[in-house]
């Protein structure tokens, strides 16, 4: 018999998602939705482990696991792992040490985190266990019991990485994520494909959507690329529409009222449409609930939940998401205090309707059974600091501010003299983590995440000692003994801006084409950060460049871009190369793979585009179809 976990989760539909997460790993769930039933099956039969969400109703985790204590015999003995989306105040963890917790989780916890911190606990029975590393069991559901803006909302807590299939009738999508971002989407709609979306639009006439379709037929490339070669669009503006379709096909689930969703963990989604990713996953729940989602669902929601009271969400993971709001949509938010009802904003426009149902999917607002008069609001967003375009500058940008943190202390590094309070050092530590939130820097390269990560790291460190006035005494006991671990700290520093000031400069001599000064520069850089893949994919190509005619050195060049492709595979630029470097040993076939890659990781890789627009222009010579077209 595999051991047991009791699940308790007020959200019905996160409770599910680790139901069979769990069932799928090999153990037994029991799942309970409120406080009473959680206590209810603890007594009735002691479970291996028991998962508490904190903030459940009736009865919460604490009350739960102070009851669990003090039952006679196994039941006071069971392991817990308390659950929560709020702040962890002092107190109450001294109330979680006192009771027993394993561990108390802030959520969301990544689906595999949580399952890791389960298998340390506690073992799953070994028939479970899969051989030859195969994928785990699908998570599935209805999206009639789930709307598909709760489904990505979840999916991006639980930093989910794989395929989700989704299927209504005769109509079938597939959409990637990537740490719980939807990435890329395929779908089986004609009506879907780009030329379709472009005749519609009025860019694309029927007679060159039938030439285009013929040629794509053909196996001549992809029909954007077909439309740069026949010069019916240019590099950019394939881009841009290809964007646009990626979104289209992502927006058009939300309108769907019934259809069966399966997500499979790990699996990778091939030849889809990739999504825009300067856009957080609750910027796209928000305007998919705007636009498609059946407003019926949300008068629905809201007269479900008419009695309840309105609040601004605790979790720190989501209430700091980028949100495009307009400014009636921002003057309902900044006038939430805690007392308003739900049903209060029954007879609201639906445009009001729809923005509250889409903040409390995304639990920017959140709903509770009593008034919380006094509710923080949400850290104004500092609209001055976009995201750069080249993630070069932000890698520079990041790294000057990660190296000048590492040298600070706990004030420094959130700005506020030692005299500050408790409400200054929170107010602080939100609008520093708002700057840095992930979401900002997954389209990034793996050095940018990184960077981003660690500023969040050492921001976080700095708001856990200064929360009370306690901790900021001991703290200032730290300061007076603080020694060589500052110094390693600033050596590490040290070594991460030189790789990126390297780096800089070998893209600068590379353009000035001093190819030699260029490879000694990406050399230092891969000496200090040998974990970047453009480091490596650069050095490779710089490689080629300095010795063109030299067959061995363009073999060694392939392995270092290749080891560049596997470390950055999220990256365009490898993949640009290394098809560059497969044109020059004549594997035509493979170099088109790589630019193809390159363009569906990024649509606005132009010099990927230009490759592939010239290996068609070389196709269409041989029968003088492409000649004909560019004489027009």
């Amino acid at each position: 018999m595999p051991p047991t976990i009791l699940c308790a989760q007020d959200d019905r539909q996160l409770c599910r998602i680790h139901e069979q997460a769990l069932s799928g790993a090999g153990y037994g769930v029991i799942c309970a939705h409120d406080g009473v039933q959680a206590l209810a099956h603890a007594r009735e039969e002691p479970p291996d482990l028991a998962l508490l969400d904190v903030l459940l109703p009736k009865c919460d985790g604490f009350e739960v696991l102070e009851a669990i204590r003090r039952e006679p015999g196994p039941a006071s003995q069971v392991p817990v792992l308390l659950l929560s989306s709020g702040r962890v105040s002092p107190r109450c963890r001294e109330r979680i040490d006192a009771l027993g917790s394993v561990a108390f989780l802030a959520k969301p916890v990544p689906l595999d985190q949580l399952l890791g911190r389960v298998r340390d606990l506690v073992e799953p029975a070994p028939a479970a266990v899969q051989p030859g590393g195969e994928q785990p069991a699908p998570l599935e559901g209805s999206l009639r019991e789930v709307d598909f803006a709760l489904l990505l909302h979840q999916l991006h807590g639980l930093r989910v990485t794989g395929v989700l299939l989704l299927e209504s009738g005769k109509k079938k999508k597939a959409i990637q994520f990537s740490d719980g971002c939807p990435v890329a989407v395929r779908s089986n709609l004609v009506t879907e494909c780009l030329g379709d979306m472009l005749v519609r639009r009025g860019q694309l006439d029927e007679k060159t959507l039938r030439e285009s379709l013929r040629r794509v037929k053909k196996g001549e490339g992809l029909q954007g690329e077909i439309l740069v070669a026949m010069e019916i669009m240019d590099e950019e503006a394939v881009s841009l529409a290809l964007r646009e379709q990626a979104e289209e096909k992502l927006f058009e689930v939300f309108r769907w009222r019934r259809g069966r969703f399966k997500l499979q963990v790990g699996r990778q989604l091939q030849r889809g449409a990739t999504l825009a990713l300067d856009r957080s996953p609750a910027d796209l729940v928000v305007e998919g609930v705007r636009r498609h989602l059946p407003v019926e669902r949300v008068d629905a929601h809201i007269a479900a939940n008419a009695a309840r009271y309105l609040a601004h969400g605790e979790s720190e993971f989501y209430r700091l998401q980028d949100i495009d709001l307009g400014r009636e949509e921002e003057e309902l938010v900044s006038q939430l205090d805690g007392g308003q009802r739900l049903g209060d904003f029954s007879e609201a426009s639906e445009p009001v309707r729809r923005t509250l149902y889409a903040l409390l999917v995304t639990e920017m607002i959140a709903l509770r059974d009593d008034p919380t008069p006094g509710s923080s609001a949400w850290p104004e967003p500092d609209l001055s600091s976009s995201i750069p375009e080249r993630d070069n500058a932000l890698r520079l940008e990041l790294g000057r501010m990660a190296e000048t943190m590492r040298r600070q202390n706990h004030y420094e590094v959130l700005g506020i003299p030692t005299t500050a309070d408790d409400q200054a050092v929170q107010r602080a530590y939100d609008a520093l983590v708002h700057r840095v939130h992930p979401d900002r820097y997954r389209g990034a390269s793996r050095a940018v995440r990184q960077l981003a990560e660690e500023i969040k790291r050492l921001a976080s460190r700095a708001q856990e000692s200064l929360a009370d006035a306690g901790r900021r005494a001991r703290y200032a006991d730290v300061l007076r003994k603080r020694g060589s671990r500052q110094r390693r700290e600033e050596t590490r520093g040290r070594q991460a801006l030189a790789a990126e000031t390297a780096f800089q400069r070998g893209e600068a001599a590379m353009r000035n084409r001093d190819y030699e000064g260029a490879l000694l520069f990406f050399g230092r850089s891969i000496e200090q950060f040998p974990e970047e893949g453009e480091y490596h994919a650069h050095y490779g190509w710089c490689l080629h460049l300095c010795h063109p005619d030299n067959v061995v050195i363009v073999q060694e060049a392939i392995e270092h871009v290749q080891r560049g492709v596997k470390l950055a595979r999220e990256r365009e630029k490898p993949y640009l190369f290394l098809g560059r470097l497969y044109k020059v040993v004549g594997k035509t076939a493979a170099a088109e793979k790589m630019f193809t890659r390159a363009v569906q990781i990024r649509p606005d890789c132009i010099e990927a585009m230009r490759e592939l627009r010239l290996m068609n222009l070389r196709r269409g010579r041989g029968t003088g179809l492409v000649r004909r077209l560019l004489r027009r």
